[in-house]
């Protein structure tokens, strides 16, 4: 958050550092240029319908993995907010880096005119390739071929809509820059009911021309009245010579070989036509040796592939995927495509009735829910409330918002005039994590619904913000196993940290739930372990600090002047490392077993946000539980058709199911893999076993 907006200061500098940054940016295009192939972005039509979904492929990108695809008005150059964007792994997380690529648009835009796709470098507005394309009036006349390009000699289907449905209105194509008017003729012809004699009037349709075009080149072809010239519609296509290739996977997700892939994986794999073309019905998709039935779809010059598990991999659990097709050669060729990835290490989330439970929404926005309290040293120079602004006086507090607001847009800095994708730039606070499980199913919504409390620190003018959120006191008298659950919408920046506390006695002393700090602060020992007083009293020019208003003591500038527990070697388990300006991955439900507030009276929490200029920490649906694991019991055992099942209940996932056929201590092998599922069947005719499951 702090790199953007210095980094957008920095542009508006007045003091000559802008020149030496478009100098930077000239240098950057020209390496590209002279140390890789040229980048290219094509479309898959140029004309498209409002609402149409829009394809485009990309080669011989940079290679970055925040590479991403922006649209803009015709003859307006990247820089501020896009009409519509994608990084090159066709997310707006940016997870994958690819050179090559297929990206949709789904839904395409809903305003005709003339736009420009430009392929954009890792998260920053200098465009290496650009493809200009149009959207139309869906009332007009309307051609166009079925794909932007074609091989020599491949058959080319033009289809066209709302004509004026003459007999001898017809379809011709010319070479790219030539006029419709009987000198020079058209290259290839037919009238709309798809031969050289009249026929039916029609006013929409295809015309198909078997043999194609032999010479490769740049060509359009026309929609034209009546046997005559007036030009209804028009699209460009080209015709390129066979490639050598035969069909390929060109785009893959997820990576082969990545880690850290979410439980429930949304595979997808893109086959273009080379030379040779795919043959959709011969498409299989296997996982782990086993077939799955998969999604093909065709595609302009090719097929896309999609598959998603319904049972969700255990964590850090390894998985391969196959996928086989054959092209339409002489003789066909067969195509294996093979990838293994490893599944993160995931929690899933499973709660109880809560003993207490608070989700903020009979809150009035602008305000906290009874018994709760804040604390704020935020430098405030907007003193007008406005929720509707970041930087205004509503903002400097811990307060309650709907989340709603955050589909929309906000005024940044008190400047309505700030560019548009600043204003709407906290569309990130509702971001989706997929690795967030809730009684074994990902939680695929944003965290917060309703209202929820908010502490912010980006998008406003000052030196620093920090902000303390005060619980009331919960009676726990009786009450065992406490966790304290809540969904926690945190952004890391630089210099943030969000810390959660609980105390017993009231605020006189606290005890330490978990503290968010940056992974690049995180100091650490010749082993690796993370040295939690060195990281927690190290000194930073840019961490959060104030004058307290009572003491006028200097407090900050270190992550544990924000930290209420004593800073010691034993708060090492409680620093958590976080990934820096990443919108997805700090939106968690976060459990945490809170192993002194058993059976006390008077627990409260603290929840701390010290940033300078550094997004910010929103909770919702926060909750103690008491949570105790219930022995794992085997039930229901019985044999039908020659197969026999149990299941059973309590114990805490992922399970593993072992097998012996005597009871020695070394003859127990396990069958299958770890799984959340709470059954188990094993054919008899593997003859008599013995069982036992152990969850995790």
């Amino acid at each position: 958050m702090k790199m953007d907006h210095k980094f957008s200061s920095f542009l508006s500098n007045p003091s000559g550092k802008r020149g030496a940054w478009l100098l930077a940016c000239g240098i950057l295009a020209t390496v590209l240029a002279a140390n890789a192939q040229t980048p290219i972005v094509m479309m898959d039509h140029f004309s498209y319908l409002p609402g149409e979904s829009i394809v485009t492929t990309f080669k011989d990108g940079p290679g970055n993995r925040k590479d991403w695809l922006g649209i803009y008005p015709r003859d307006v150059e990247p820089g501020g907010g896009s009409t519509a964007w994608y990084y090159v792994d066709g997310t707006q997380a940016g997870n994958t880096a690819l050179k090559d690529g297929v990206v949709t648009f789904p839904g395409g835009l809903d305003q005709a005119g003339d736009w420009t796709m430009h392929l954009c470098v890792n998260d920053d507005y200098v465009s290496v390739a650009r493809s200009n394309f149009r959207v139309v009036d869906p009332g007009l006349p309307f051609v166009r071929p079925e794909s932007g390009e074609y091989v020599t000699g491949a058959p080319i289907t033009v289809n066209f809509t709302n004509g004026p449905a003459n007999p001898a209105d017809w379809i011709g194509i010319y070479q790219a820059g030539e006029i419709p008017d009987g000198d020079p003729t058209s290259i290839a012809w037919n009238y709309v009911g798809g031969t050289q004699s009249y026929g039916e009037g029609i006013s929409s349709g295809s015309v198909t021309f078997p043999a194609g075009l032999a010479t490769p080149g740049e060509y359009e072809v026309f929609f034209l009245e009546n046997d005559g010239y007036t030009v209804l519609a028009s699209e460009p296509f080209r015709v390129v010579a066979p490639s050598g290739l035969k069909a390929r996977v060109i785009q893959i997700h997820p990576a082969p070989d990545s880690v850290g892939v979410t439980p429930q994986v949304e595979y997808r794999a893109v086959i273009t036509n080379e030379t040779t073309s795919v043959v959709i019905d011969s498409i299989k998709l296997s996982v782990d040796g086993a077939s799955v039935s998969s999604t093909v779809t065709a595609i302009p010059g090719g097929a896309e592939v999609t598959y998603t598990n319904t049972a969700l991999f255990v964590p850090e659990s390894t998985h391969t995927y196959e996928l086989v097709f054959s092209d339409n050669g002489i003789p066909a060729a067969a195509v294996t495509n093979q990838l293994s990835f490893t599944v993160a290490k995931y929690q899933n989330v499973v709660l109880p009735a809560p003993l207490y439970f608070e989700n903020f929404d009979s809150t009035p926005e602008g305000q906290l829910p009874a018994g709760w309290t804040q604390k704020s040293y935020t430098e405030i120079q907007d003193f007008d409330p406005d929720l509707g602004n970041l930087n205004s006086a509503s903002y400097a507090n811990w307060i309650v918002v709907d989340a709603d607001r955050f589909k929309g847009s906000f005024v940044t800095y008190s400047n309505p005039d700030n560019p548009e994708d600043w204003e709407t730039d906290y569309h990130r606070v509702l971001s989706v994590n997929p690795m967030n499980v809730l009684d074994g199913q990902v939680f695929k919504e944003p965290l917060a619904k309703g209202r929820f409390a908010f502490a912010n620190s980006g998008y406003r003018n000052g030196a620093s913000q920090v902000l303390y959120l005060f619980t009331p006191d919960y009676n726990l008298v009786g009450k065992t196993d406490i966790y304290l659950s809540f969904h926690s919408l945190w952004e890391q920046n630089q210099d943030s940290i969000a810390a959660v506390e609980y105390s017993m006695n009231q605020g006189q002393t606290w005890l330490p739930i978990i503290y968010m700090i940056n992974s690049g602060d995180i100091v650490r020992d010749a082993q690796d372990n993370i040295d939690a007083v060195a990281t927690l009293t190290a000194e930073h020019d840019d961490v959060a600090w104030y004058i307290d208003p009572d003491t006028g003591a200097d407090v900050g500038r270190t992550y544990g002047a924000f930290v209420a527990a004593p800073v010691s070697a034993a708060l090492e388990p409680f620093i958590s490392p976080r990934i820096d300006d990443d919108r997805v991955e700090s939106k968690r439900v976060e459990l945490f077993r809170l192993t002194q507030a058993d059976g006390q009276a008077k627990v409260r929490f603290r929840f701390a946000h010290a940033g300078t200029d550094s997004w910010y920490f929103g909770i919702d649906d926060f909750g103690l539980y008491s949570i105790s694991a219930e022995p794992l019991q085997i039930t229901g055992a019985k044999m039908v058709d020659g197969k026999f099942s149990f299941t059973w209940t309590g114990g805490q996932g992922p399970f593993q199911v072992y097998r012996s056929t005597s009871l020695a201590p070394d003859s127990w092998a396990p069958v299958g893999s770890p799984a959340e599922e709470r059954s188990f069947s094993d054919t008899a005719n593997n003859g008599p076993a013995f069982y036992f499951v152990k969850g995790q």
